[in-house]
């Protein structure tokens, strides 16, 4: 049996674009800190981030484009149930774009269940035995007209595997094969 613990981690979307740079990708706001390794909370707690990977198409495009929300999946070690507080920001009112750019992706928070059962974004709430908490968090807003953006950028995400070609020649003009 473990005793009860408690961690923190920074559960970071992407930052809007700037003028002349691309978005931060999962960082947190307003502070810029990026998260720690999951392997030093997996060290110190009995939990197992099962994923922790930059989520695909959630940057808002622009001439300069949004950073990339994550997609984090945690279960607990064992069959244990585990509690969260939730503070998720950015699930009802995506991250808005500015001057033609596009709104980032909006986040979502629920478990990872054949259902996709939808947790409240705000309080606490407990994952039962055996489930994952699957956190799918915002990207950026774009800036600018995303037509405009340098087409070497765009095939760099692509080549990233960060966008899709569809969005590529859809959203930003560019054919990427």
């Amino acid at each position: 049996e473990v005793d009860d613990f408690e961690i923190i981690t920074f559960n970071s979307g992407g930052t809007g674009a700037r003028p002349a740079k691309d978005g931060l990708d999962g960082t947190a706001f307003p502070s810029g800190v990026r998260t720690m390794p999951v392997e030093a909370t997996e060290n110190v707690a009995p939990v197992i981030f099962w994923k922790k990977e930059l989520r695909p198409d959630s940057a808002g495009a622009g001439k300069t484009r949004g950073g990339f929300g994550q997609i984090m999946e945690i279960g607990a070690k064992g069959d244990a149930e585990f509690a969260v507080n939730a503070i998720f920001d950015r699930v009802a009112n995506p991250p808005k774009g500015r001057d033609g750019g596009a709104e980032g992706a909006g986040g979502w928070v629920g478990l990872n269940d054949p259902n996709g059962t939808v947790l409240r974004t705000k309080g606490f709430q407990v994952i039962p035995k055996g489930r994952r908490l699957l956190l799918k968090l915002p990207g950026g807003g774009g800036m600018g007209d995303p037509k405009a953006r340098d087409p070497e950028l765009v095939k760099r995400d692509v080549a990233d595997g960060l966008i899709t070609a569809h969005a590529a020649r859809d959203i930003y003009g560019v054919e990427v094969k």
